[in-house]
């Protein structure tokens, strides 16, 4: 597109261009026009400088696709720039993002603002690290973290004072990257990739990217933040790169209790870097002052175990065994532990725990209060609480992927709406968000979220039996709030899941029949006679048992008819029985069998008792 205000130009018959945002090194963002969703939306144009050789087109443009995949992957984060569509228009890809109004990014900030105090930059830190975290936790590193690549937004922004209320959003992942991609260069022919100010010492010798490659731009980020200029800030870009590689930055002189957390975040060894889980907690730690605007919540961090909780019970009321989630009438009570048996003889026969402190995030990232640069006299207004998806689904805050929930349906399981209540995931739920899906309108999400939901699941569902897939579209004043996800969640068709499923499932958890999946390997532990815990373990190492699939057992078969369930394993996978393998028959508790949950799975041992499976066991296929 040539240069203006591109007017009247139409980008793949949809998206009317009104005038230019702003532009980078490889690209240009434009105001649109969406005539379909009668809304205006943000377009990233690819731009190729003159004289960029043919061969680089390719590299050039699927860069661009990465970029818009791996936003999109974490369009859910509250922190990280929402991506709707990849477009093609004169064979090139263009972009669709939200369209956030009075954004302005950091560097502007601080250029026109002047520096943050320690407080505000921890905010920031805190909001970015958690998006960062999310990102690796998926695969995904965003190798150029800068000031210039985090948007600040809200009513306020423009203004000398401050954001009366707004977010905190990490943008362009235009040259992020899965970390398994094999690509370590620093440079193309055109030039860096990465900003050589804020770019990690390893990754300026050609080392792979890594999580911590990101931590250290953040260190920078934030020390240019509270500082006012980078840490290694020279006349050229060369210069900048001999100080990233060669010198320690300089001693900030505004950062206060700020200081120890950008020194560890800019050590130049990575191995000795400060770690997320530290630099959460610290960062958390600084935002939590006298003067905070109420409502301000922090992200989940886990907690030195020599700090305690700022919602610490005291000492004379027990704290409770679940964090209660929600407030108003609990749904159905969690059922009793149940008793769990074998159907055969079996061969006889950890994760780890995080602490949730208080969270920054509330709805989706927005800040009920005078927080980011907002002046002392700010006061913060009080936030309505809207129920985002209804008032007969009760939920008084948005559903994240990992939530769990109890429900009770007042029309039938699955038949309505449920009243939900958020538990904690070792309580048995009845179900859990597994993703979410964004959309651009209401109407869309109504029409669409559904089966989208159930796209999104499909792997999942076919991996296990008797579930099925939910789809919680935003309530109309849910939406007029901002709540724009449809919470794509998975419930047990007839009896709880009693745990989590699926990837937030841990290794070293007992599993049930209820929350497992074919391929699953588990190792066995004795609780009493008969009675054994299964605790799920990586297929890539020995293990004792492995899942091959389920049978359903025929009406007026009682539970304990273990030969027949045999049988029934027998005739859908065959015998197994040899010098090398034995078929088991594996069935829950009796008291889910009579609500109706009438499975058993499948499952394949050594046959003499101490002895495991080899590695990657593979799942057979079942006989005809």
């Amino acid at each position: 597109m040539a240069e203006g205000n591109g007017a009247e130009r139409l980008v793949a018959g949809r998206y009317r261009v009104l005038r230019r945002l702003g532009a980078g090194g490889m690209g240009r963002v434009w105001l649109a026009y969406d005539q379909i969703l009668d809304c205006e939306v943000a377009l990233k144009e690819l731009t190729l400088p003159v004289g960029v050789p043919e061969e680089q087109w390719g590299a050039r443009i699927a860069r661009a696709r990465v970029e818009a995949r791996n936003a999109a992957r974490l369009r859910s984060h509250p922190h990280v720039a929402t991506v709707y569509d990849v477009v093609e228009e004169d064979g090139l890809p263009w972009i669709v993002m939200a369209f956030v109004p009075g954004a302005k990014d950091l560097a502007e900030v601080v250029r026109d603002q002047g520096p943050l105090s320690p407080a505000d930059t921890a905010l920031i830190g805190v909001a970015v690290l958690d998006a960062l975290t999310a990102g690796h936790r998926a695969g995904i590193l965003h190798r150029d973290v800068k000031p210039a690549n985090i948007l600040l937004t809200g009513p306020g922004a423009q203004a000398p004072g401050g954001v009366a209320g707004g977010q905190v959003l990490l943008t362009d992942y235009g040259i992020s990257l899965q970390p398994d991609s094999g690509e370590t260069r620093l440079t193309t022919t055109s030039g860096f990739i990465g900003t050589p100010g804020f770019l990690a010492p390893e990754r300026a010798r050609g080392v792979a990217p890594s999580p911590a490659s990101d931590l250290f731009s953040l260190g920078a980020t934030l020390h240019y933040a509270v500082e006012g200029s980078g840490p290694f800030d020279r006349p050229t870009p060369y210069e900048t790169l001999s100080a990233l590689l060669f010198q320690e930055p300089p001693p900030p002189t505004r950062a206060g209790d700020l200081g120890p957390v950008l020194a560890g975040l800019m050590a130049k060894d990575p191995e000795q870097r400060m770690g997320s889980d530290e630099a959460m907690r610290t960062l958390a730690g600084l935002t939590a002052t006298p003067g905070a605007a109420p409502g301000v919540h922090k992200p989940a961090v886990p907690e030195a175990e020599t700090t305690p909780l700022p919602e610490e019970p005291p000492a004379s009321r027990p704290p409770p065994v679940a964090p209660p989630a929600e407030e108003g009438p609990s749904p159905a009570q969690a059922p009793p532990r149940p008793r769990h048996r074998w159907s055969a003889k079996l061969p006889s026969g950890r994760g780890w725990g995080v602490i949730a402190a208080v969270l920054l995030l509330i709805g989706g990232g927005v800040w009920a209060g005078a927080a980011l640069l907002a002046s002392p006299d700010t006061k913060a207004p009080k936030t309505e609480v809207v129920p985002p998806y209804g008032d007969q689904v009760g939920l008084t805050r948005e559903l994240k992927p990992g939530d769990c929930v109890r429900a009770a349906w007042p029309e039938g399981r699955l038949k309505s709406l449920p009243k939900l209540k958020i538990v904690d995931c070792k309580t048995y739920p009845d179900g859990q968000v597994l993703d979410v899906n964004a959309t651009t309108s209401l109407a869309d999400a109504r029409a669409n979220g559904p089966g989208i939901c159930t796209g999104l699941l499909r792997d999942t569902v076919s991996k296990m039996v008797d579930v099925q897939p939910f789809a919680l579209v935003p309530s109309e004043a849910g939406w007029d709030k901002g709540v724009r996800n449809t919470a794509c969640t998975l419930f047990g068709k007839t009896v709880s899941l009693y745990g989590p499923v699926g990837d937030y499932r841990k290794q070293g958890e007992q599993i049930f029949v209820e929350n497992s999946s074919i391929g699953d390997c588990y190792n066995s532990k004795k609780i009493e006679e008969n009675n054994y815990a299964h605790l799920l373990v990586d297929c890539n190492k020995p293990h004792e048992l492995q899942g091959l699939g389920y049978v359903k057992a025929p009406q007026g078969l009682k539970f304990d008819s273990w030969d027949a369930l045999y049988d029934l394993c027998v005739k859908q996978y065959g015998t197994y029985k040899s010098s090398t393998r034995e078929l088991y028959a594996w069935n829950h508790a009796e008291d889910t069998w009579n609500q109706g949950f009438r499975y058993a799975m499948c499952l394949l041992a050594m046959p003499e008792e101490g002895q495991k499976l080899p590695p990657g066991s593979a799942v057979p296929t079942p006989e005809d």
